[in-house]
């Protein structure tokens, strides 16, 4: 009888360890993504930009937990944004942005966003001047030529802004 007891105590003791250590994983966690959040903040706010310049912003929006498509999405249209963009991409008129949308729920909310998907802005300064929700990405990946000229296309569309082709 005494041995049960030992075993119970034991075994309550591990579990409270277990829950204790998930609890300081959650906690870490939930630290390095704010962390990381702040850090894009400070980083887009002191990239050298003006707030008179304007400049596209691409945005993915994703969720917390992302499928293998989803990081598919966004594998393909950065990789096609960095290459056939790829001057506009070092002179910086054109970024790149990842965004929770469950955690930053503002700006969710402004491109009415409920799954991920690809956002082509844009911004002056702080400002997002226009935006264009690109939700035929999702059809669009099985079909490679179909999903590069669709993309392409809007990111043409919002340097043509910038440029003052006011298309």
């Amino acid at each position: 009888m005494q041995l049960n007891e030992k075993y119970k105590k034991l075994l309550t003791n591990l579990l409270l360890a277990f829950v204790l250590v998930s609890i300081g994983f959650a906690l870490g966690k939930h630290s390095v993504i704010n962390k990381t959040i702040s850090s894009n903040v400070v980083a887009a706010s002191n990239g050298g930009t003006t707030s008179a310049e304007r400049l596209v912003k691409i945005f993915y929006m994703h969720a917390t937990f992302r499928c293998v498509t989803c990081n598919s999405i966004e594998s393909r249209a950065k990789q096609l944004v960095e290459r056939d963009f790829a001057g506009a991409w070092a002179n910086k008129k054109i970024l790149w942005e990842e965004v929770n949308f469950q955690i930053n729920e503002a700006l969710a909310k402004k491109f009415d966003v409920a799954a991920s998907c690809v956002v082509v802005a844009v911004v002056q300064g702080d400002e997002i001047l226009e935006f264009n929700r690109l939700d035929d990405v999702w059809p669009l990946l099985e079909k490679p030529a179909e999903f590069d000229v669709y993309v392409s296309d809007a990111v043409k569309k919002a340097l043509g802004k910038i440029n003052g082709d006011n298309k």
